[in-house]
Parts: C-alpha cells; sequence; structure tokens
C-alpha cells in the first residue's frame, strides 16, 4: 500500500490542522483544529485550534490495533475536554471552546472501517474513477448563509476580505452554537454530546483504488456566483496528479484571489491536510 500525506499551514499564524499516519496499526487520519472566538494562545503560541489538533493527533496514536474508531473519537473527545478544564475552559461557553474535525479511517484485508465528525472527509476511489464520499461535510447547511451574504456583499461594492468577514461574522458566531446540537454539525469540544454526532461505517474493498482523507482546506473553492464544486472536481485530480502537486495548484488559485473575490472562502488559504492511499 503506497501513502502520501501533506499538512501545510495556510494565511493563518499556525497550522492548526494534524496528521496520523500509523501503518503498523493501519490506522490513518486527518484532523482539522477549530479555534476558540475567544482568542486564546498558551506559553508556547498555540492557538486553541492548533492545541485541540495535536489532543486529538496523540489519543489516536496512542489507540490500541482493535479499538472501536467511534469509541476512540469519543476518547479523543474526553482528552479535549480534560486539558480546557485543566485551562480553566468554561465549557458551558461554546465560543471559548477548543475544537476539532476530525476523519480516521482502519485499513483491514478485506474492508475499510471509517469514521468521522466536522467537516473532515474520506472518500473511496474506484478503479474506474468513481468517487464515493463516505462521509459528509456537516457544516455545509450552515456556511451556505455566510457564503450567501458574503457575495451578496461583494455584489454592493466590498472587495475587501477583512471587512466581508467582519458582515458575515454574526452568522459564523451563531453557527458555533450549534456545534453538537439539533440542526448543527458534530464536533469534537469537550462537550459529551459529541457522540451522537459521529458517522461511522465499514465497507469492502473490491475494486477499491485509492482512500483520500482531506481537511476542508484542500476543497475546491466555490466560484462567485456559481454552484460548489463536485467532489470529482477535488478528489480525481489529487489521485491522477498527486497531492503535492493538486496542494501547489490550489495555493497558485487562492494567491490569486487574496481578497476572496473570485472564490468564495474565509480566508485567503486555509490549512491544508491530506492523506491518499492507494490500494492496488
Amino acid at each position: 500500500m503506497k501513502m502520501e500525506c501533506i499538512s501545510v499551514a495556510g494565511s493563518g499564524k499556525r497550522n492548526e490542522d494534524a496528521y496520523v499516519a500509523n501503518q503498523g496499526k493501519r490506522l490513518f487520519a486527518v484532523v482539522d483544529g477549530v479555534s476558540s472566538l475567544t482568542p486564546y494562545e498558551n506559553e508556547e503560541g498555540l492557538t486553541a485550534g492548533a492545541l485541540a489538533a495535536q489532543i486529538v493527533k496523540q489519543q489516536m496514536e496512542e489507540a490500541g490495533e482493535e479499538q472501536d474508531l467511534t469509541e476512540l473519537l469519543v476518547a479523543a473527545n474526553e482528552r479535549l475536554g480534560a486539558c480546557m478544564r485543566e485551562e480553566g475552559i468554561d465549557l458551558e461557553q461554546k465560543e471559548a471552546l477548543w475544537g476539532a474535525a476530525c476523519a480516521l479511517v482502519r485499513v483491514g484485508d478485506s474492508h475499510i472501517e471509517f469514521a468521522q465528525t466536522g467537516d473532515c472527509m474520506i472518500f473511496a476511489v474506484y478503479a474506474d474513477d468513481t468517487v464515493r464520499p463516505l462521509t459528509h461535510p456537516q457544516v455545509s447547511h450552515l456556511e451556505q448563509a455566510a457564503f450567501a451574504r458574503w457575495e451578496s456583499c461583494i455584489q454592493q461594492g466590498i472587495t475587501q476580505r477583512t471587512e466581508l468577514m467582519e458582515q458575515c461574522r454574526d452568522i459564523l458566531c451563531a453557527n458555533r452554537y450549534l456545534a453538537n446540537a439539533a440542526g448543527g454539525y458534530g464536533v469534537l469540544n469537550g462537550d459529551v454530546a459529541s457522540k451522537a454526532f459521529v458517522e461511522y461505517g465499514r465497507i469492502n474493498r473490491i475494486h477499491l483504488h485509492a482512500l483520500v482523507l482531506l481537511t476542508d482546506g484542500l476543497f475546491m473553492p466555490r466560484p462567485y456566483g456559481g454552484e460548489t464544486p463536485r467532489w470529482e472536481a477535488t478528489v480525481l485530480p489529487i489521485v491522477h496528479k498527486g497531492l503535492q502537486r493538486y496542494t501547489d495548484e490550489l495555493l497558485a488559485l487562492e494567491n490569486s484571489d487574496p481578497e476572496c473575490l473570485k472564490y468564495v472562502r474565509f480566508k485567503k488559504s486555509d490549512d491544508k491536510t491530506g492523506i491518499v492511499l492507494y490500494m492496488d
């Protein structure tokens, strides 16, 4: 089984992503840290999102070879909650919570187990280039309102990303309170309710060419005034060109649109982490 991994920082201060690639345990994961809306950095300068990603990564690396993947996410969530309590974070204040999305797989001889929460994604790619999403980006329905506001503000003549972001801040803040709540989305943030939002399953390996695990920074962005690209526009170039080349081309696209006017997104470049496992 061949593997390609990448993790590059976006335009923020820190790379708040992480990944796990344990070939011995055949366990692989991508983690996307979510910073608190209340600014936080520890003595080493790590943000809440970066800390959350590292805590989840550590839990994954310590996993037993037969540990249930759902329970592994639950354990990571409990560990995250314990770390926040040690730092005096009020777990009732959702804007202060450290969070992380995560997608993980365990590769068996005849099957693949997977689990996910948040907007990290797992794709099965078959020998005929069929792309099968095994997961769903749980925040996508909430992002649509912010994207619509973003485009409306561009139509009104706003051309600075910082001002566009300020216009959407109320929506993004309201979305944070829907974490692990009905009508919202799942995320690891110390809340015991997160277990109910974990998605998981198992597929067989028949005709399977590759598995692709991605944080949302690697998704092909939505063009202004256009539709959200189909998953094939992201996944097939990764499998055909390689993760590094796809990432380089995506960064070039983002750098050509620093104010996020041609492609609707909240940052010029989000952190980008991916793993491709070639099964054949």
